[in-house]
């Protein structure tokens, strides 16, 4: 699959081969991931090309943890975490623990609900690479959820 290098002088990039990410559930979510997250307008305009489109993922719910996680730094919040297959390019704001994170540099993760829709925008708040070095690696993607474009969705 081809997809769109998001502008400039990328290009096309090729996405990773989908994935099964050696996960209980496997994919669960297709997403399509935006540059520069808008806090007050989260959802990209239609004209807007993402950098990365028909990713296949598995997105699960984590708030408790993500809401009470061990530390008193607001900005690793999160309400649910992302499996992406290595190779996926989707960045964060986090620079580190002493630096205060541009939000405005992050991704933005638009999951598309049953009938292909713009639905759910999430913040990318925080990625690692879980499982390095073993067949099951995969990347873990900590994301913060902002309100879907419209109620009722089956995208959440």
């Amino acid at each position: 699959m081809t997809i769109p290098g998001g502008g400039g002088s990328q290009g096309s990039k090729t996405a990773p081969p989908t994935p099964s990410l050696n996960q209980p559930g496997g994919v669960n979510v297709t997403v399509n991931i935006y540059r520069n997250v808008n806090v007050a307008n989260p959802v990209p305009p239609a004209t807007t090309p993402p950098a990365v489109q028909g990713v296949k993922g598995f997105l699960k719910p984590d708030m408790v943890l993500g809401r009470h996680a061990f530390t008193s730094n607001a900005t690793l919040r999160w309400t649910h975490v992302l499996l992406l297959p290595l190779g996926v390019d989707i960045r964060d704001a986090y620079s580190s623990q002493a630096v205060a994170p541009v939000i405005g540099n992050a991704d933005t993760v638009v999951l598309l609900d049953s009938t292909g829709k713009v639905s759910t925008p999430f913040l990318v708040v925080y990625v690692e690479v879980a499982a390095r070095g073993t067949p099951g690696a995969h990347l873990r993607v900590y994301l913060d959820r902002f309100q879907p474009s419209s109620w009722p969705t089956d995208g959440l």
